[in-house]
């Protein structure tokens, strides 16, 4: 299956590209970012894998390092202060911490695109949508201004938004949140890209066109085939689109596994945290209960299992011993040593 055929037609840096199934592979990554008041400690050994077609959800309060790690693998992030110092990032089994950043370029928004959280600011407000859309065809294409306008006419379109012909000179501002994001979706996949990473994509969106974006997004994964990062707080979105889950807690994951395993069977009292406190569908109950305190330091990670001075299982042993990644089942880890607790408390 995954990276069992290659091509020499495929090629991606003077390398031989896999043609089927196994698009990434994220192993042990660490990022750092060096500022003067010293190390933020921002990714500390993440892991998984997204294969064609498959929706990988990664989870966690602002600060956890979702984004962090989605950069990484974009190859955006400012260095310095940004740093990786540690782990592996391949597409279609070519090492992409490797490439010179000219080939890594050929990768970014080609073979890999990225939504933005804030559709307002990642869009440039003095020029019209459609011209936005249409520069990806320009420098990537070569093609000339008028099939660029056609091209970005049809990617209005195929993500919805109405009247497309006679919005393409609209700009930014004149567009409602919800449909300034159906822009940055239409610039992402203008140029066919394998991998799509949504970076909280319904962020300050109501309920309804939240909704309508998840669906989207589902439809045109359906389509093209391709494999989507969602990165998100929500629980609850993750347990209706995801296949597989990666929780992140201090910059590390803390539970992997099946989406709706996870969620029904969660192993570590942090995703109980985040299930506890979002209002779900599924249980009823009178009050939310929000994990107490705050995500830690980044600079200064508690000693032992970060989660230790929030975490209602915690002991001795948490403060001064970090766990592993324990096998929880088929296919699923949990970084706490009380983990069979965790799951016998909740049923």
């Amino acid at each position: 299956m995954a990276g069992s055929q290659t091509t020499t037609t495929d090629m991606i840096g003077g390398q031989a590209a896999a043609t089927t199934g196994r698009l990434l592979d994220v192993e042990d990554l660490h990022v750092e970012f060096r500022i003067e008041g010293g190390v933020v400690n921002a990714v500390n050994g993440l892991s998984y894998s997204l294969d064609q077609g498959e929706t990988v959800a990664i989870l966690g309060e602002s600060g956890s390092g979702k984004s962090v790690s989605a950069q990484a693998v974009m190859g955006i992030i400012d260095s310095p202060p940004g740093f990786i110092t540690g782990g592996s990032v391949k597409f279609r089994g070519v090492e992409l911490l490797d490439l010179p950043e000219t080939e890594r370029r050929k990768v970014r928004g080609d073979r890999i695109a990225m939504i933005f959280q804030d559709a307002l600011t990642a869009l440039n407000p003095v020029f019209p949508v459609g011209w936005q859309i249409g520069e990806m065809f320009r420098i990537h294409r070569g093609l000339s201004r008028r099939e660029s306008r056609e091209r970005a006419i049809e990617l209005m379109e195929r993500v919805k938004i109405p009247s497309a012909r006679q919005r393409v000179n609209s700009y930014p501002h004149e567009f409602s949140g919800g449909m300034r994001q159906r822009v940055m979706i239409a610039m992402s996949l203008s140029l066919d890209p394998e991998i799509l990473i949504a970076d909280e994509p319904t962020t300050a969106l109501d309920v309804t066109v939240q909704a309508q974006i998840m669906q989207l997004l589902a439809d045109l994964q359906k389509d093209t085939g391709m494999g989507l990062i969602l990165i998100t707080h929500d629980l609850g979105v993750v347990a209706e689109v995801a296949d597989n889950v990666v929780v992140m807690y201090a910059g590390r994951e803390v539970e992997k596994g099946e989406s709706l395993a996870v969620y029904h069977h969660p192993a570590h009292p942090y995703t109980v945290g985040l299930m506890d406190s979002l209002p779900r569908s599924d249980v009823h109950t009178a009050r939310l209960n929000p994990i107490k305190g705050s995500p830690p330091d980044l600079m200064h990670i508690p000693s032992g299992c970060p989660f230790h001075p929030r975490c209602p299982y915690a002991q001795e042993k948490c403060t001064v011993e970090d766990p592993p990644l324990f096998e929880v089942g088929p296919g699923r880890v949990s970084a706490c040593h009380f983990w069979e607790e965790v799951r016998r408390d909740r049923g």
